[in-house]
């Protein structure tokens, strides 16, 4: 991972004030209701950011698509043989598709639309509902060609990972979306190329036309990538069968088809804007979705685990361990009879080792008391009877702390900003963060409003150097505080230190 020197936190708040920002959610929902619409809106992190902001996140050039919309005729033989509805999150009562993630400043959207497709795939490749591999969507964007501020192609996404694979989340964790700056290729862990997974088969359902049933065929066999343009209602979108009804173009952006379902006309979508965007990071759009043109050009892809897969289940990426803890592995592999574990320091040397017997799964204990205080991987092998390696995991990364860091946080404000005058518009602070032995969890930028009410947000990605934008525009003017908490916690320890409270006064 790269070395950055500054980290640049956009914190979002969202339901504070009607100050003037290019979604007005009442006004939506107000003209919602007049066109007889099928969804409603509500405000998020997203609506009130200013339009340059999200058309930054649109990674997906817009000359990709076309005011002109072919449609292929429905072939009625295969629309009958398909069930009425399908969800990839509820198949045969499993979820089957990882988490949901946030691409946040950048317009990596590409990325991480391909990798939820993929992870999902790797899944039923598995059979291993909730085994979520966890891969890394800023190793395939850096690497690959993408940019923060022009996008990329989604086919250039599969062609990657066709030909060169993508690394695990702890060879290269995502960083662009909080530094809103692209990262390096060559900021990846040494061995990215053996650690990678790679597509092994892919097709377009649909390319440059409209066919529900070529992409309600395609999902029954797993999810897939598909592109769309977005509209400012479409950011506000909380619930319903969105279509699109008003608002300006923004451009376009990509996120992966999880499953559809008739009774609704819809198909089911699994964005990468957090969970407080749409039905927790889910929408349904319309088949038939006027301008948003969801449905076009789908890309579904196959991945190759005939040797069943392996898979650690604690402790997973960004894990802080304390004292004596239980690893805990499983396989798919039906010859497997038991694991083994291995741990890397910084520099890739193994460090430890231990073993377990039992199908499907087990546990070992692992003493943390053992090593220096820092990062470290976790990497586990499936073998049989004899010891011989079946299948190996990707690696997830986790740190030691068994002593009491000490940590110092401060802030001032950034770039001539002073606190003791009035602040407008945007104010940034810059943020001086230490902890002796390993980087803070997380840091929370607490704002106490006139009326008492604290606000909090918090950022997980902690480097020494950072800075907060604050958005004052989104607040009534008067006298608020501010301060900070830092803290490091782990399975049994709850380090954290508070800055003094300042007092500021909003006067747009």
């Amino acid at each position: 991972m790269n070395a950055l020197k500054s980290l640049f936190v956009i914190l979002l708040f969202s339901q504070i004030t009607q100050a003037e920002s290019l979604i007005n959610v009442n006004n939506l929902n107000e003209t919602l209701t007049k066109k007889n619409a099928t969804w409603f809106a509500r405000e998020n992190s997203l609506t009130r950011l200013p339009k340059q902001d999200l058309q930054r996140m649109m990674g997906v050039k817009d000359d990709f698509f076309s005011d002109v919309e072919f449609e292929a005729p429905e072939e009625l033989s295969i629309q009958q043989s398909l069930p009425s509805s399908l969800d990839w999150r509820n198949k045969n009562g499993r979820n089957w598709v990882p988490p949901i993630r946030n691409q946040a400043n950048c317009g990596s959207c590409v990325a991480f639309a391909s990798i939820a497709v993929m992870e999902t795939q790797l899944n039923i490749s598995a059979l291993i509902p909730g085994m979520n591999i966890r891969l890394s969507p800023q190793h395939l964007f850096a690497c690959g060609g993408g940019s923060c501020d022009n996008g990329w192609y989604p086919l250039g996404a599969i062609e990657q990972l066709q030909n060169v694979g993508v690394a695990d989340e702890a060879c290269m964790p995502y960083t662009s979306g909080a530094t809103a700056k692209d990262a390096a290729c060559d900021g990846a862990c040494a061995d990215a190329a053996k650690r990678a997974y790679k597509v092994t088969d892919f097709g377009t359902p649909t390319r440059f036309f409209k066919n529900v049933t070529a992409v309600k065929k395609a999902l029954q066999h797993g999810p897939v990538m598909a592109t769309l343009r977005i509209y400012t209602d479409f950011v506000g979108y909380a619930g319903g069968v969105y279509k699109q009804t008003t608002g300006d173009l923004l451009g376009g952006h990509a996120i992966a088809i999880v499953g559809y379902d008739d009774s609704k006309q819809a198909y089911i979508i699994r964005n990468s804007w957090g969970t407080d965007w749409g039905i927790d990071g889910y929408g349904y759009v319309a088949y038939d979705n006027g301008g948003a043109q969801l449905g076009k050009s789908t890309w579904w892809m196959d991945v190759d685990l005939g040797n069943g897969a392996a898979i650690v289940n604690y402790p997973r990426d960004y894990s802080y361990i304390t004292g004596k803890v239980s690893f805990d592995a499983s396989s798919t592999n039906n010859k497997a009879e038991g694991m083994r574990y291995s741990v890397f320091d910084k520099s890739g040397k193994s460090v430890w080792t231990g073993e377990c017997q039992g199908r499907g799964s087990c546990k070992t204990d692992f003493d943390s008391t053992a090593f220096a205080e820092g990062r470290y991987e976790v990497q586990a092998v499936a073998v049989n009877a004899h010891g011989d390696k079946l299948v190996s995991s990707t690696r997830q990364f986790f740190y030691v702390v068994n002593q009491k860091p000490t940590i110092s946080l401060s802030f001032k404000g950034a770039d001539g900003v002073d606190f003791s005058k009035p602040l407008v518009d945007r104010p940034e602070l810059l943020l001086s963060v230490k902890s002796s032995s390993v980087p803070l969890s997380g840091v929370e930028f607490h704002i106490k409003t006139p009326a008492g009410k604290e606000i909090i947000r918090n950022s997980e990605t902690v480097l020494d150097q950072m800075k907060i934008g604050f958005r004052t525009t989104i607040f009534p003017n008067g006298n608020y505080e501010i301060w900070l908490v830092g803290r490091v916690k782990s399975n049994t320890m709850d380090v954290f230190t508070e800055t003094p409270h300042l007092k500021v006064k909003i006067a747009n």
